[in-house]
């Protein structure tokens, strides 16, 4: 007797389709200036790739071509008309990465839009060791000025008498994070920069600096050590790690801004940086609270 199966009711029937992003997209180190929702836009995209098919949309070459309007992508997105333009841009040939390439067509008609393989044939170099990835982001090229005011709590700040010791022993351990190496890196790499909204802050400060933040909480996050030291003291690893997944593009920019104005010469950077990330989540609303009082007051 054949198993009896139920209907689709409702919404149900919805659970059967899907939008496919490219791994690739996700984890491929040429596309990680690419921002969250333009690598969305191009999986919709991928997907209208059908509806060409079936509308038979090839032009005289024999490229498939897809219609997407600005409000059917402002739809689809739910954003505004100033986003749609952004995210198209980061993907077009002209202005972005490339992945689109828009043809207008004149007198009203929709704009013919391209959409491009995101592989290439060429072969990938030889990829690095873990070893070696840590210690550049240990070189600490992050520049400091030395002008302004500390932000920070006391005994947050001035690192001029702490070793470079204290922190060797986190760094080190990053070489070796969970789950085999290079890759799992890579990956916490990249969600750690959609989390911080890396392209955005890439346009407002030096990317120096913000590779180097992204570097701190990567290596925090992958850290296989039970205790981390922040700020002279040894806290349990979880704690610390709890605390870094909570950050986001708000609180690298307020411990950017915090750096600018520090007084202190600070020796150990990435002491300085570590300590000031952790703290972050906690101390960033007293900070503007203040500076909106000190605004107020007229200072």
């Amino acid at each position: 007797m054949p198993e009896k199966f139920d209907y689709y009711y409702g919404e149900e029937s919805e659970s059967c389709s899907f939008y496919r992003i490219p791994r690739l997209l996700i984890l491929g180190t040429r596309f990680s200036g690419l921002s969250t929702d333009a690598k969305l836009l191009y999986g919709l995209m991928l997907d209208r790739m059908n509806l060409s098919a079936r509308n038979g949309w090839y032009d005289g070459a024999g490229r498939v071509y897809i219609y997407y309007t600005l409000e059917e992508i402002q739809e689809s997105l739910r954003c505004g008309h100033g986003k749609a333009v952004r995210l198209l841009a980061e993907l077009d040939t002209e202005k972005g990465i490339g992945l689109i390439e828009r043809k207008k067509q004149g007198q009203g008609k929709p704009t013919r839009i391209y959409v491009k393989r995101y592989t290439t044939r060429a072969v990938p170099p030889p990829a690095d060791f873990p070893g070696e990835e840590v210690k550049t982001s240990e070189n600490g090229k992050s520049r400091v000025p030395q002008s302004g005011r500390a932000d920070f709590p006391k005994g947050d700040g001035n690192y001029t008498d702490r070793k470079q010791t204290d922190v060797n022993q986190l760094y080190r351990s990053s070489s070796s994070p969970p789950g085999g190496g290079r890759w799992e890196r890579e990956r916490m790499t990249e969600k750690v920069r959609s989390q911080v909204e890396y392209s955005r802050l890439c346009e407002r400060y030096e990317v120096e600096l913000i590779d180097e933040l992204v570097a701190v909480i990567t290596d925090v996050l992958c850290s296989t050590r039970p205790t981390l030291r922040v700020g002279g003291e040894l806290l349990p690893a979880w704690q610390v790690q709890k605390r870094f997944r909570l950050l986001e593009r708000d609180h690298l920019e307020y411990v950017i801004e915090s750096l600018q104005r520090t007084t202190a010469q600070v020796v150990n950077v990435r002491a300085y940086l570590m300590t000031t990330l952790y703290n972050a989540p906690v101390t960033i609303y007293h900070y503007y609270q203040a500076e909106v009082q000190h605004d107020l007051a007229g200072g």
